[in-house]
């Protein structure tokens, strides 16, 4: 019977998990439209990650910026394979941070498709 409740149990736990970070994710984009300052950051890192089996591989850039406050910032984003392949390390990127939440991030041309998704 233990058995039983775990195994459905940690299916919910995990789909939780994962709506609960898609939510905060684009809650925070909400907030990078309406919020968002312009920086240019640094790439420090490039990361193409595959899961096992899967001919796809995610890419992601690690950048790091500088906010108004002279703190700095490091993200790490998904970007498609175009954009990807655009930089290398030490590449500038045009990045938009949170004047509310300055440790929250996105490199730029997501918050133009954003923008221009919700007509802004």
């Amino acid at each position: 019977m233990t058995w039983v409740l775990v195994g459905l149990i940690v299916p919910v736990l995990i789909v939780g998990g994962i709506v609960f970070l898609a939510v905060r994710r684009g809650l925070q984009m909400r907030e990078l439209c309406d919020h968002g300052i312009e920086t240019v950051g640094r790439i420090s890192g490039k990361r193409s990650l595959s899961n096992t089996g899967a001919t796809n591989r995610q890419k992601k850039l690690v950048y790091s910026y500088t906010d108004r406050k002279g703190a700095t910032h490091s993200h790490t984003s998904v970007v498609t394979p175009e954009v990807y392949e655009k930089f290398d390390e030490g590449d500038q990127i045009e990045v938009v941070y949170s004047s509310i939440r300055p440790e929250i991030s996105a490199p730029k041309y997501l918050i133009d498709q954003c923008r221009k998704a919700f007509g802004r």
